[in-house]
């Protein structure tokens, strides 16, 4: 895979907020599809005097969802501009790279086991693309940090699925992990065995940041079964000894505004707070 920086043009739209920028029409290896890569840059990026420094990259997936409401399937998004904008000003500088969801098979493209009504199991296709054609296509095109603990790769309900199996079973590329209201429910406890077996061995670096909210679901049981599968996922991480952030808000549903809310404290974290003795930069 190839992606020239040269072609890597600007977002004109009234909710850009800093740098944002895309690859058009591009091919997605392995996964018979193509489509727009979004690219947010850090201040400065093109600077003459900063032309020799790499920065962390985080992974984002249901790029359609980011940036802009006009690409959005719920008309609202992520507002990831401003987040990486603040965390810039911050000193907390980071390149971000968005992958739009399947158009028709999310649920397939996003988890590894299959859903009795609902299909799915597709994910390994989808973590070769990112891991082995997408990783290395954006480090030899963009100034990064290539190294997993400089890598982050995170997503909301089936893209929290699809994020924690790319950490899982490629800790030589993803060493950080942003879960945002994590669909356990779909494949089943055998996502938090898998989970539990991965943190069985030693992992540098790795850091998981893990949420839900109180009223995620279209009634009170759907709401139970998302904070009950996602504190068993809390309590496998608590057993092992990588860090790990829970955020539980009680009155967030399943929602974009809602990922918004709390997407700047865990990126900050991921980027930065996990570990305080790690220099930065």
């Amino acid at each position: 895979m190839h992606l020239d920086p040269a072609r890597l043009a600007p977002v004109v739209d009234d909710d850009t907020v800093g740098d944002l920028r895309a690859w058009t029409d591009v091919d997605l290896p392995g996964l018979d599809r193509r489509a727009d890569l979004s690219v947010w840059l850090p201040s400065g990026y093109d600077d003459a005097a900063a032309s020799a420094r790499r920065y962390p990259v985080v992974y984002l997936h249901d790029g359609g969802n980011l940036f802009l409401r006009a690409t959005s399937f719920a008309g609202a998004t992520w507002r990831v501009g401003e987040a990486m904008s603040a965390l810039d000003a911050e000193g907390i500088p980071a390149i971000v790279v968005g992958i739009p969801s399947h158009p028709t098979d999310r649920a397939g493209e996003y988890t590894p086991h299959p859903h009795a009504e609902h299909g799915g199991g597709r994910v390994e296709e989808y973590a070769v693309f990112l891991a082995d054609h997408l990783k290395p296509a954006i480090d030899r095109a963009l100034r990064t940090e290539p190294g997993p603990t400089s890598t982050i790769v995170a997503g909301s309900s089936l893209g929290a699925i699809a994020s924690a199996y790319l950490w899982q079973t490629r800790p030589e590329s993803f060493g950080g992990a942003g879960l945002f209201s994590t669909s356990f429910w779909f494949p089943g406890e055998r996502a938090i065995d898998d989970l539990a077996a991965a943190l069985r061995e030693p992992r540098t670096g790795a850091r998981v940041y893990l949420d839900v909210g109180g009223r995620e679901g279209a009634n009170a049981f759907e709401a139970e079964v998302q904070v009950s599968t996602s504190e068993l996922a809390l309590r496998a991480l608590r057993a092992s000894d990588v860090p790990v952030r829970y955020v539980y808000d009680s009155t967030a549903p399943h929602h974009e505004d809602a990922w918004a809310e709390r997407l700047p404290a865990a990126l900050r974290w991921l980027l930065a707070g996990w570990d305080a003795g790690r220099p930065r930069g």
